[in-house]
């Protein structure tokens, strides 16, 4: 009994750090109109029918962050002050490749790409960046504690 626990809780934390965003099947054109409304713009469309998407700026709504493990998943402010008072403006550049079936749905396997969330801490004259990846069904971490994942 208490192996069988201990594997149980050893298969739970490993789980935990192998944490993948799994959206619901869509139309590939569902979801291109729905990136366009956040932003995203179509750069490219192949003869199967992939679609490239692109974004720079500020972070939108296609970014949801939180502060700690057990936190809420929410959009984050493209600028504001952080607990030490200093101003920081956050950016994002994404590139995303979307490959639907045969059959027009966009799956979670469909999706690849790459988001990258920049940072910028001003205190005065002094700027500092800090900064994360992930992909479209991942997440990624800032030395803040800040954990991101795509919308």
């Amino acid at each position: 009994m208490i192996k069988s626990t201990a594997a149980l809780i050893v298969f739970m934390v490993f789980l935990t750090g192998c944490v993948s965003v799994n959206r619901p099947d869509v139309s590939i054109n569902e979801e291109v109109a729905r990136l366009q409304q956040l932003g995203f713009r179509q750069v490219t469309q192949t003869s199967d029918g992939t679609r490239i998407l692109r974004y720079s700026g500020r972070v939108t709504r296609a970014v949801e962050c939180r502060r700690s493990a057990g936190g809420e998943f929410a959009p984050i402010p493209a600028s504001g002050r952080n607990a030490d008072g200093q101003s920081q403006t956050v950016s994002l550049d994404a590139y995303l490749q979307l490959t639907p079936g045969d059959d027009g749905v966009l799956r979670n396997s469909g999706r690849d790409g790459i988001y990258i969330l920049t940072v910028k801490t001003r205190d005065g004259r002094l700027s500092t960046l800090t900064g994360t990846k992930f992909g479209p069904r991942g997440q990624g971490s800032l030395p803040s504690g800040l954990t991101c994942r795509a919308a």
